[in-house]
């Protein structure tokens, strides 16, 4: 009986904790993908007109892709 409880406990616990605790970290993204998202995000702040936001976009993507890609660039993404 006690074991069936700690079993139940355990088990409701794991079910429960991604709702109490939020979802679980997204897997790693590929530079690939980082750079397709980063130059959508560019692409749609040139599109609405606002180049001082494409180009604040540009400039900050751009440090983080490097920072978490080792240095790297997206050569497909074109400075506004």
């Amino acid at each position: 009986m006690l074991r069936s409880a700690l079993l139940l406990a355990v088990g409701l616990s794991a079910a429960l904790a991604p709702a109490l605790l939020g979802t679980p970290a997204q897997a790693a993204m590929t530079l690939n993908q980082a750079c397709t998202k980063f130059g959508g995000k560019v692409n749609d702040a040139v599109a609405s007109g606002d180049l001082g936001k494409a180009r604040q976009i540009y400039a900050e993507g751009s440090k983080r892709v490097a920072s978490h890609f080792n240095g790297a660039t997206c050569p497909n993404v074109k400075a506004p």
